[in-house]
Order: structure tokens, then sequence, then C-alpha cells
């Protein structure tokens, strides 16, 4: 039984790294959406809140399925 294939690491740290950035953006974007919606009674800022969110667990699951992909060994499905 062989070991499976080592992660390439500089690629992950790429995926973080993007991933930090839009989780940063997403973060400041659902604040302000709060801010707006709790300061200024604007309704509709709660589509921006919910996309931001939506968006930024979006970025967590892309860079979790890049991990487990990368961790499987080559050629496997």
């Amino acid at each position: 039984m062989s070991a499976p294939d080592a992660i390439e690491v500089p690629l992950q740290r790429k995926r973080l790294g993007v991933m930090l950035g839009i989780n940063l953006v997403c973060v400041l974007a659902a604040l302000g959406a709060a801010v707006g919606l709790f300061a200024f009674h604007m309704a509709w800022m709660v589509y921006v809140f919910v996309g931001a969110m939506v968006v930024g667990f979006g970025a967590h699951v892309w860079l979790m399925v890049g991990l487990a992909h990368g961790a499987r060994p080559k050629g496997s499905v």
C-alpha cells in the first residue's frame, strides 16, 4: 500500500490567500449592510448581507474542496 501524494503547499497557500481576501471583502460588505439595515432602515440591505454571507461561505467550501482534491492520489476519481 502506498501513501497518498502530499498536497501542493504553494497552491494551497495561494488558495488560502484568495479565500482570506474574499472573506475580508464579504465581512466589510456584511458590516456595511448591517449598518444600513439597522441604522438607516434600508430593508433591501438584507439581500446584500445574505449575499455576502453566501459568498463568504462559498469561499470556505472552495478552499476545503481544493484541499481535499489536492490530497487525493493522482489518477483517482
